[in-house]
């Protein structure tokens, strides 16, 4: 199998609300960066996600923190929220936001499939021979 050229996860969303800034991050290695964003304030660049009904969200009002009550998401609330005492992000409440941080460990389920996989014939198997090529930029 070819290696990947992406950061081995896995990954985890980080930062901190009070310097407002948020990032992707590998949960091991001291946390490599994986993507971040620049600028938050002044209409800056934080990532925005799109929940269910309710239009594109910015990151700030999805996140939930470290500590605290683990139900709190977002920055507002967090502020409202006396058990929230330091704004440390532990993750973004979004789906897809989620899928993105697990997106590797997926990878490495398939690639574990693949290796198992005793019919190379298998149309499943090449199916995802193809979509691990696709992961690493080898296909399109």
């Amino acid at each position: 199998m070819a290696d990947t050229k992406f950061t081995p996860g896995p990954w985890g969303w980080f930062g901190n609300a009070n310097s407002q800034h948020i990032y992707l991050a590998t949960k091991h290695s001291g946390r490599m960066y994986v993507m971040d964003f620049k600028r938050w304030g002044m209409n800056g660049a934080q990532p925005r996600f799109h929940p269910e009904d309710r239009g594109m969200v910015p990151a700030k009002d999805l996140i939930t923190f470290e500590v605290g009550n683990p139900s709190v998401v977002g920055v507002d609330a967090a502020k409202e929220d006396t058990s929230v005492y330091r704004y440390d992000i532990r993750g973004v409440d979004n789906a897809d936001a989620q899928l993105i941080a697990t997106s590797p460990e997926l990878y490495d389920a398939l690639a574990e499939q693949v290796a198992a996989c005793f019919d190379p014939g298998c149309e499943m198997c090449r199916r995802h021979e193809r979509l691990l090529a696709k992961a690493r930029g080898e296909a399109l």
